[in-house]
């Protein structure tokens, strides 16, 4: 962008030829180099290049991320009443045998007055079953949002509760969305502390279902492992979901605390209210 607004400059001085006295006879001026346009397009073939090698790698971590940890911070900002709501936990992901799981531990909540609760809430994916673990309600919900035999990737754009993407198909990104570069957002401080990120900015396309309701879904990588650090979705309402991992951990040991989060639990059913809800086909939904 800088180089855009400095040719622009350039190319906005440059009609101006040597300047000749009233004896001399005129110097003819040459015709002004357009510096702007070439510049541009230049920047643009540089940019596009520079996203079409990043998509490459973020394919490639469907492989080479096997196990990811971290600490997680989901942020959502309601438009309507102008106040932000705040979880805190943690984030694991492990790959096995070629099919992927994660789970979500929030273990406290932040409500948009600044109030602080230790609510735990835990969600899990394994082996197409998601399932929810509301501790302050005593409720647990399991349902299998995966046709038996078929494959589905929760964390994939569009797909899950929240847009983790690793290892996401180039040719799908783009037939998707728009993508361009993008910078940390000033207008979200929990994002201000990421370093050595890259960041992309996906713009839904016309025709795909997310243009309904979303502006745009912003990405940050970090630079040395690809792990997604970042994520701002934006709303045509003013809505803004965030999540931020902080410090993750990518193919190290998974601690003993972790692994059990990623183990679907059978709550005691005297204490809990539960609800199971297999594979439904959409005519029997």
């Amino acid at each position: 962008m800088l180089t855009l607004v400095a040719s622009m400059l350039l190319a906005a001085v440059a009609p101006f030829g040597p300047v000749c006295t009233t004896d001399d006879p005129p110097i003819p001026t040459p015709p002004a180099t357009p510096i702007s346009a070439p510049t541009a397009q230049g920047d643009r073939d540089a940019t596009g290049a520079r996203i079409n090698s990043f998509l490459d790698e973020l394919e490639k971590t469907s492989t080479t991320i096997v196990t990811l940890s971290g600490g997680l911070t989901l942020e959502k900002f309601d438009s309507f009443v102008e106040e932000t709501e705040r979880r805190f936990g943690r984030i694991i992901l492990d790959r096995k045998d070629g099919k992927r799981r994660f789970a979500i531990y929030f273990d406290e909540f932040v409500d948009g007055s600044g109030r602080a609760d230790r609510a735990i809430d835990h969600w899990i994916y394994a082996d197409g079953w998601l399932c929810e673990q509301d501790f302050r309600n005593k409720s647990f919900t399991k349902r299998q949002i995966v046709a038996p035999g078929d494959s589905f990737d929760p964390l994939a754009i569009g797909e899950g509760p929240i847009p983790l993407p690793i290892g996401q198909k180039k040719a799908d990104v783009l037939a998707r969305f728009n993508v361009t570069e993008v910078d940390i957002p000033l207008d979200v401080p929990v994002l201000g502390s990421m370093q050595n990120v890259t960041g992309l900015r996906l713009v839904p396309k016309v025709d795909s279902v997310m243009a309904k309701d979303t502006v745009a879904i912003e990405l940050f990588y970090d630079r040395t492992t690809l792990a997604p650090t970042g994520v701002v979705i934006r709303e045509k309402n003013g809505n803004r979901t965030v999540a931020r991992i902080a410090s993750p951990v990518v193919n190290g040991d998974v601690k003993d605390d972790d692994r059990k989060l990623l183990e679907i639990p059978n709550p005691d059913p005297t204490v809990w209210t539960i609800d199971i809800r297999p594979w439904q086909t959409p005519d029997a939904k």
